[in-house]
């Protein structure tokens, strides 16, 4: 429900959501009539408990939020809030690379388009890592481009200093787009991110991301295989084969040293051509994409994290780790919300809700259920709204949901789950009609490696699986935990029909394909 007041921020609308956190446009209001447009980014609230994490979380933020360069994203502010860490940052108007790549359905980037996106990135990583900082998670989601052309580094916040070892609660950064002295949690230098540019550039001109796999194995061995070249995806990207291939070298003393060093070849490919013209090409495309309907919530990805648990005396009011010296300014008035953490242990085996509760020992995976259940709900309540309920119920009242409030005890324990039993059971109100015959349902085959499906609001289990539904309209989300994607569809079923739905989430965006 928004807009919300979060602290001195005014929430108004989520931007998009991650494995790490989620991000909001807020508006900062003051004295005189003051607003100012911002992003809000608020940390997962079980990142929140792990003390290690927080504690190098706010000593990177100190040294991140000094960062001062035209191609990153100023952050102005660390703090918490009600037990709600959160990072206040610039709000960019224009789209991400990842949004761009979308928009061109399948293919990418002109060659000019995409080097001349490079250098900007370049620009700003060689800038950080002249400072100690190696970025760590430099994917299409993480680099803004706005109306001009003008091309920004986002999300510094898993940023680590130079040649230091991740601690040891888990390998931060992006499956696919991490070297591999990343993925084995070893020390990292700027070669790290150089890689990773590589990576990026090669997604952007041919439309897909070269290491992206379902499993850790599938990458290794994605890498490990020869790996592919910019002139394949456009001839005129020849004279880039060798340093992208050195870029993407799997030993980091192979790789070029420096940011600027891939910039410079970069450069030496654009040299003739006025970068005013292609920045203009480019804040066009910028242009075509904001024009664009924004995507339902159900399609900005699911939130894993815990209900917040009831803030303690220390928790209330907000609490600043760190800000910029101009931010500091704006506290005089009255004041009236990515991705990515590859753990080095395999997640653990995620079980059908139809199993017993006490099946689920751990906290954290309790904690995870609880989450689900919320969007689940929240996930129904909007479908519904959005008319996929059958043409008898459409004019029946409307019924709200009733969602528990959070308590201490919300972190650990799911929702209560009601013992099996023989009657069949019950569906949303929504949908609610005369049970047909067992020889007039439908079956529904749902596929997708490593996801999670729901089902007209009711959580399904780990995919694949069949279940047997009414005739008429269904509602399907897919949620893929491994990204943080998730991606909703509906399907209308005919008495005794047989339908599948694959989902796959490993191309530049989610889709679900429908066989009869």
């Amino acid at each position: 429900m928004y807009p919300q007041v979060f602290g001195k921020y005014v929430l108004e609308r989520e931007l998009a959501r991650g494995g790490m956190a989620r991000v909001l446009l807020a508006t900062l209001r003051g004295a005189g009539g003051f607003e100012k447009k911002l992003v809000v980014k608020q940390i997962r609230d079980d990142l929140a408990s792990d003390e290690d994490f927080v504690r190098r979380f706010v000593e990177e933020a100190k040294t991140t939020v000094a960062l001062a360069h035209p191609n990153i994203v100023p952050v102005y502010e660390l703090g918490v809030e009600l037990g709600t860490y959160f990072l206040a940052m610039e709000y960019v108007a224009g789209a991400s690379l990842a949004e761009l790549l979308r928009a061109c359905e399948g293919g990418g980037l002109s060659p000019e388009e995409g080097a001349y996106v490079g250098v900007e990135v370049c620009r700003a990583l060689d800038y950080a890592h002249r400072r100690n900082v190696v970025h760590r998670d430099v994917t299409p989601r993480n680099v803004m481009v706005d109306d001009e052309g003008q091309v920004k580094v986002i999300d510094f916040g898993i940023s680590a200093p130079v040649a230091t070892a991740p601690s040891g609660h888990g390998v931060f950064g992006s499956p696919g787009h991490m070297p591999p002295e990343q993925m084995e949690g070893r020390e990292l230098a700027p070669s790290a991110d150089v890689f990773a540019v590589a990576v990026l550039l090669m997604e952007l001109w041919s439309g897909k991301a070269p290491f992206r796999r379902r499993t850790k194995e599938g990458i290794e061995a994605a890498m490990r295989a020869p790996h592919p070249k910019p002139s394949e995806a456009d001839i005129r990207l020849l004279p880039l084969d060798d340093v992208i291939a050195s870029a993407l070298s799997l030993e980091p003393a192979a790789r070029p040293r420096q940011a600027d060093d891939l910039a410079r070849a970069l450069r030496k490919f654009l040299s003739g051509l006025d970068l005013g013209d292609v920045a203009r090409k480019l804040g066009d495309r910028v242009r075509g994409v904001r024009e664009r309907p924004p995507p339902p919530p159900s399609e900005l990805g699911p939130v894993l994290q815990r209900p917040p648990s009831r803030p303690t005396a220390m928790q209330v009011g907000t609490k600043t780790f760190a800000a910029r010296d101009e931010f500091k300014g704006w506290d005089n008035g009255p004041w009236p919300s990515t991705r990515k953490i590859h753990s080095t242990a395999p997640p653990p085996e995620k079980k059908s809700t139809k199993s017993e509760p006490s099946a689920a020992s751990a906290a954290s995976r309790l904690a995870w259920r609880a989450a689900l259940g919320a969007g689940v709900i929240a996930i129904g309540a909007f479908l519904v709204g959005r008319g996929f309920a059958t043409p008898s119920a459409r004019g029946s009242p409307a019924v709200a949901p009733v969602i528990p409030q959070p308590s201490a005890t919300a972190v650990a324990a799911p929702p209560a789950v009601a013992p099996p039993s023989p009657a069949p059971a019950p569906v949303p109100s929504a949908v609610a009609s005369a049970d047909p015959e067992p020889s007039e349902r439908a079956q529904l085959a749902l596929l997708g490696d490593g996801t999670f499906v729901t089902v007209d609001g009711v959580a399904r289990g780990r995919a694949p699986t069949r279940v047997a539904l009414r005739p008429g309209p269904h509602a399907v989300l897919f949620a893929f935990p491994a990204t943080g994607e998730s991606k909703a569809t509906s399907v209308t079923l005919r008495a005794g029909e047989r339908a599948t739905l694959r989902a796959d989430f490993t191309g530049a965006s989610p889709t679900i394909r429908v066989d009869r």
